[in-house]
């Protein structure tokens, strides 16, 4: 019994270890750059990507085995029965909310665009000539996650009115109004959040 309870802890540790790893690669450079200062930090985790299909194997192998543990019928033994209620941690509920937290990780990492609005409400540009367009090539992207982590981020500064961000080309173009913002600004936010910029020209 000590050993099966102690199984459903490491496997249920273990889908929750390997779901959070697998938005390592954008939440590690976050960290660095927000903790320690480290620019461009998000070139550090660019192996993870590959990662990613065995976390998410790892993941749901350990909710399996988990559930196997919590639902597989028991053979009662009178002499031994225990009716004291189980801790949080080794109930139902908590192997239930575990299990929601491994999915929406798992969606957070691929298909982040369900959580991201990168829509603009109420940008009106009073004079062409204050409108300007530049691209960015960005070191450091390794997923949709990173397209969406920039086009969001980018989308919150007054001023910009439109975003498109490749991590596959590793390039962002971005369209803003010069009244409102500028480019140092525009960069200090996608540098802020890890990834390097390594030269900007007009698209």
């Amino acid at each position: 019994m000590a050993i099966a309870k102690w199984n459903k802890k490491v496997s249920l540790g273990t889908a929750v270890f390997s779901a959070v790893s697998l938005k390592l690669c954008c939440w590690g450079p976050l960290l660095l750059t927000g903790v320690a200062g480290i620019s461009g930090s998000s070139v550090y985790f660019s192996w993870l990507i590959a990662l990613k299909p065995y976390l998410l194997g790892i993941a749901f192998l350990s909710l399996g085995f988990a559930f196997y543990q919590v639902y597989k019928k028991k053979k009662v033994d009178c002499g031994s029965c225990d009716t004291a209620k189980p801790s949080f941690f080794k109930s139902k509920f908590y192997l239930w909310l575990v299990t929601v937290f491994v999915v929406v990780m798992t969606l957070v990492s691929y298909y982040p665009q369900i959580f991201y609005s990168t829509e603009k409400v109420g940008i009106v540009a009073t004079n062409n000539t204050d409108i300007q367009s530049i691209k960015l090539n960005i070191e450091g992207m390794v997923c949709s996650g990173c397209e969406e982590n920039i086009n969001h981020s980018v989308n919150e500064i007054d001023g910009v009115t439109n975003v498109s961000t490749s991590y596959e080309e590793e390039t962002s173009i971005i369209v803003f109004d010069t009244t409102k913002t500028n480019i140092n600004e525009i960069k200090k936010v996608i540098q802020s959040k890890g990834y390097l910029i390594t030269n900007t020209k007009n698209p």
